[in-house]
């Protein structure tokens, strides 16, 4: 009896341990190993090929048979030519996986081969472009290697400048057009500021081969001068504008030295024949005993020193020479540059 009470007590405690053991080794998996998020995709489908385009130039590798390979350009009705096979093959629209099937079934059809093992790369792309133009680090044409929305393109041409507005302008090419419904060459405008705050992530479409997305310049006004903080301040909302009491505060007030009752807004400063001088008394502005201005796009607010020759030309010019290499403030977005 108490032989059958120590094997039932010694069975009880080795499960006690291996039931420990176990829960523990499951447990360090669970740290080592990362969660897939519940509506994550197979690795398959994270990342789409590239499909092959005419101009494209590929690399095409037939192991233990390389007569058989080279490199050879897409022509433009989508072809290339492999050695041995009597008809071009068809390359576009394929990626390099479907590709090379195409390319060892030709080679098969055509009695050249048995079982040939067959890899494609693209060494130039070619096929398939989007132009960015505009407040970008790096305005140009570039390959579409990939499946590519908005935020990744303005990415690949370096990010938007500090002086870029908040209107993008995409224009689509024949593949968007097709792919959305619209007519080639209709316009998308999209906001830049909700888009990269997340605001509204439904405006970070495709874009596709052909088509051009264009980063608006921001609407800017200068203050310049006898303030504390001179430079360019973007405006948040155009439709609505900035007043000079505001550009004032934008600015944080003057320097003791400022002759705020002889200050200038040029306008229209981008002509010379078009460019206007308008006096303005500041401090009358900012007692309530004039009536405040709204400022224009790239208008430039001039605040004098005192003792400072007042002529209007005079501090037209000035204003100009002093609008020269300022910073630029109130911008509340970026897009990352690539490495």
């Amino acid at each position: 009896m108490k032989n059958s009470a120590r094997q039932f007590i010694r069975k009880t405690l080795l499960s006690g341990v291996l039931a420990v053991l176990c829960s523990a080794s499951i447990w360090a998996q669970d740290l080592a190993l990362p969660k897939a998020p519940a509506n994550a995709q197979p690795a398959a489908n994270a990342v789409d090929d590239y499909t092959v385009g005419p101009s494209d130039v590929l690399s095409v590798n037939v192991i233990d048979a390389p007569e058989f390979g080279g490199k050879f350009r897409v022509s433009d009705t989508g072809m290339i030519n492999i050695p041995g096979v009597p008809d071009p093959v068809h390359a576009e629209g394929q990626t390099t996986i479907e590709l090379s099937r195409t390319i060892q079934q030709a080679l098969v059809d055509a009695k050249q081969l048995r079982n040939p093992k067959v890899t494609v790369f693209v060494e130039e792309y070619r096929g398939r472009t989007v132009t960015i133009l505009g407040a970008v680090s790096k305005p140009s044409v570039y390959p579409l290697q990939k499946r590519m929305r908005v935020i990744e393109a303005l990415s690949l041409a370096g990010g938007v400048l500090p002086g870029a507005g908040d209107t993008l302008t995409l224009v689509r090419g024949p593949a968007s057009a097709e792919a959305t419904g619209t007519p080639e060459g209709s316009v998308q405008i999209i906001s830049a500021g909700r888009l990269l705050k997340g605001e509204d992530l439904s405006a970070n479409v495709e874009v596709r081969n052909g088509d051009v997305l264009n980063v608006s310049a921001a609407q800017i006004v200068y203050v310049v001068g006898a303030v504390v903080k001179p430079g360019g301040f973007v405006m948040a909302d155009p439709a609505t504008g900035v007043s000079v009491v505001q550009a004032v505060a934008l600015a944080q007030g003057f320097t003791p030295t400022a002759s705020t009752k002889n200050a200038i807004i040029v306008r229209q400063s981008t002509s010379d024949q078009a460019r206007t001088e308008i006096p303005v008394n500041l401090g009358e502005m900012q007692r309530g005993k004039l009536t405040d201005v709204v400022l224009a796009p790239n208008d430039i607010l001039f605040v004098p020193q005192s003792g400072t020759k007042i002529t209007l030309q005079y501090l037209s010019q000035a204003a100009m020479a002093a609008v020269t290499g300022v910073a630029y403030y109130g911008l509340g977005y970026r897009v990352a540059t690539n490495p």
